[in-house]
């Protein structure tokens, strides 16, 4: 199997080596969320302090849509999706959470009561949970945090901006193959556990159009693919069947969000 990630691998030591620091300094568990790991140590205690960190299951509906947002979560390991509604009955993913984000992005602008996205777990694992109004007290009071959330929405916006031009514009078989790659990377594993099913309904297409995508990459040696099980056998052959979009969203995030 082939990984790169840019030097995921060097960079996974340097971040649990920095873990282990943080963890000595605050007194805390080590932190594994992108978002709170860059946050002064002292910022990150008092924050943990407002924390409760929670397991978070497969299907688990972590905010309804047009529903009051009393918790925020940021993710430390598993894949939560914001789905857009379509109709009545169809929905699509706008975007996907992992390590590297939060749910409240509501909360920072000021729409608690009534936003209008529902994020919904599809790959269990572990998430901080803190109350909304915590978090508002929080970024009152602690400047990095309250920075570093703000660089998180500018990311975010620009995310999806990216994904609707790249929704127009690209392939369904370079959509796939960017999407496989961004969730590797949002989950931290070469191996999601994922359903044609349940991607075809995050990509909004048929499921045969799918499994379509996922036999060529296959076949092309990027994936290997079982009925619930996507695994990225090379990297870089993925990063060849995919579009641009992905690598200039990966761009984006490390330049606002990586020091």
């Amino acid at each position: 199997m082939t990984t790169n990630f840019d030097g995921f691998a060097a960079d996974h030591r340097v971040n649990s080596a920095a873990e282990a620091r943080t963890s000595r300094s605050t007194g805390v568990a080590p932190v594994t969320n992108r978002l709170l790991r860059g946050l002064p140590a002292a910022e990150l205690q008092r924050l943990m302090a407002k924390a409760e960190r929670v397991e978070i299951r497969p299907r688990q509906v972590l905010h309804h849509w047009n529903m009051p947002m009393h918790d925020v979560y940021f993710v430390e390991h598993g894949l939560v999706s914001v789905s857009v509604k379509l109709s009545r009955e169809r929905s699509v993913e706008g975007w996907l959470i992992g390590s590297e984000g939060m749910t409240g992005i509501p909360v920072l602008l000021g729409d608690a009561e009534n936003p209008p996205h529902r994020r919904v777990v599809q790959v269990g694992g572990a998430a901080l949970r803190v109350s909304a109004k915590e978090l508002l007290t929080a970024l009152q009071e602690l400047k990095g945090l309250r920075e570093t959330l703000h660089r998180y929405v500018q990311f975010v916006l620009s995310e999806c901006s990216q994904w609707g031009a790249c929704n127009a514009h690209h392939s369904l078989k370079q959509r796939t193959a960017r999407w496989l790659l961004g969730a590797c990377e949002a989950l931290q594993s070469d191996r999601l556990p994922i359903t044609h099913q349940l991607l075809a309904r995050l990509l909004g297409v048929r499921r045969a159009s799918v499994s379509e995508c996922l036999g060529a990459l296959e076949a092309a040696g990027a994936i290997r693919n079982t009925r619930s099980l996507v695994e990225i056998a090379d990297t870089a052959a993925l990063e060849a069947a995919a579009c641009d979009c992905h690598r200039i969203v990966r761009r984006q995030y490390r330049q606002l969000l990586e020091p």
